[in-house]
């Protein structure tokens, strides 16, 4: 008798630790799984946040060189504006001046 509980009890111990590390390496293997898809999410998430700033720096960009142009062209139009109002003024000047040395 003294045998068989021994043979039973080596049994059982072996149907135990083959179980256990089964569970165990089950959870092992969820666990890195689970690990492996949350760093697979963060690396995509800081991919699109990266691209996000890019886009955002690169609308920023364009948004100052189309206002340093558009800037540009006011001082451009400013300037014209102010010749062909000075030359008005000149040419009224002198079409003033010879009305008067007309009437004389």
């Amino acid at each position: 008798m003294n045998k068989s509980t021994y043979v039973g009890a080596v049994v059982l111990t072996l149907a135990f630790t083959l179980i256990y590390a089964s569970v165990a390496n089950a959870q092992n293997v969820t666990t890195n799984a689970s690990n492996a898809a949350a760093n697979a999410s963060a690396k995509a998430n800081n991919t699109m946040g990266n691209a996000s700033a890019k886009a955002n720096n690169t609308m920023g960009n364009a948004s100052a060189k189309v206002g340093e142009a558009a800037k540009n062209i006011a001082n451009k139009t400013e300037d014209l504006g102010k010749k062909i109002a000075g030359g008005l003024g000149s040419l009224l000047g002198n079409a003033s001046q010879k009305l008067k040395e007309g009437s004389k």
